[in-house]
């Protein structure tokens, strides 16, 4: 089975080589690398093109067109079964790739797979897992396959995707014919396009999952989840409330976007509080409580109204108040 390696960049000469070296130490031989430059006007080419291997290809846009569009330029041409998508600034473990494919080579049943991942903050590192709620009682509801592989139907792994994102693209290998299926990423989408699209392969496909950090994701200032916070937070918003909207009597998955929605309301009203737009918050508050009848929002709401010289010591007791709410 080929994996094609698709590495999406833009203006990262100055890292892109340590992502590309991971990818070339890998233990598993099968593979192609596809670098596709979103148009960066630094010397990313010619960071690519110090890699002498005939594994590395390097594509690149006139323009810079989005990390969705690079992801879909890369999937065309990949040559490989499998496809992975490897983030710029972030690495992968030598056993990554083999460990992967390992689990869809004997569950041929299964979409896709991925792992967890080490998060490289500078100072700290953490687990992706360690951040969640929703897959770490999924997982502790599961007995695994194999010593250290999970394995999830499509039911189950769509109703964790509704409440949040166990799968960063970094972390992930998914079938060819998946990707075909489905048409890749929604181009329209400049952050948050992973979790889009990974709702849309649960909806028909079950997914693996191998609870090792295999991969390294760096959190840097000009990530693009970074540039793009506030447009992600927005854009997830839009589809959990989205997908609610076909939910109907679905009275699981329902409670499961209305948490994903308090959340991402939570998270965008904070955002809105502390760059000056004080009503906006107070709205995206009130939004997602009509929306999802989750009280702690009627208190940030309240919290909003006072100066953000109040607000810091209140933060706590808001936080306690969403887990005491939390199922």
């Amino acid at each position: 089975m080929k994996v094609s390696i698709i590495i999406r960049t833009y203006n990262r000469a100055y890292i892109i080589g340590e992502a590309i070296e991971s990818a070339l130490n890998q233990t598993y031989g099968n593979f192609e690398i596809i670098v596709v430059d979103d148009g960066s006007k630094d010397g990313t080419a010619a960071a690519v093109k110090k890699f002498r291997s005939d594994k590395v290809r390097y594509i690149r846009h006139d323009r810079n067109r989005g990390v969705s569009a690079a992801g879909n330029t890369g999937i065309k041409a990949a040559n490989g079964d499998i496809i992975a998508h490897l983030d710029s600034d972030d690495l992968w473990k030598p056993e990554m790739l083999s460990s992967l494919v390992d689990v869809l080579r004997r569950h041929r049943q299964i979409g896709a797979v991925f792992c967890d991942v080490e998060v490289d903050r500078g100072r700290s590192t953490s687990s992706i897992v360690s951040s969640m709620r929703a897959f770490p009682k999924l997982l502790a509801s599961r007995s695994r396959s194999d010593f250290d592989v999970f394995l999830f139907s499509s039911r189950e792994m769509y109703l964790c995707l509704l409440e949040e994102v166990p799968i960063k693209p970094t972390a992930v290998l998914i079938r060819r014919t998946v990707l075909d299926e489905l048409r890749g990423y929604n181009e329209s989408w400049c952050s948050g396009e992973d979790w889009e699209l990974y709702l849309r392969i649960s909806k028909h496909h079950g997914f693996g999952y191998v609870d090792r950090k295999l991969a390294v994701m760096r959190v840097l200032e000009d990530s693009t989840l970074s540039k793009f916070q506030e447009e992600d937070k927005s854009s997830l918003l839009q589809l959990a409330v989205s997908e609610k909207k076909g939910l109907r009597r679905d009275r699981e998955a329902l409670e499961a976007a209305n948490r994903a929605i308090a959340r991402h309301c939570k998270d965008l009203g904070w955002i809105y509080l502390h760059s000056g737009r004080r009503m906006k918050s107070i709205s995206t508050y009130a939004r997602g409580f009509a929306e999802t009848g989750h009280v702690p929002l009627v208190m940030r709401a309240g919290v909003a109204l006072m100066p953000l010289s109040l607000t810091a010591g209140l933060k706590k007791l808001l936080l306690s108040s969403d887990r005491s709410l939390a199922p």
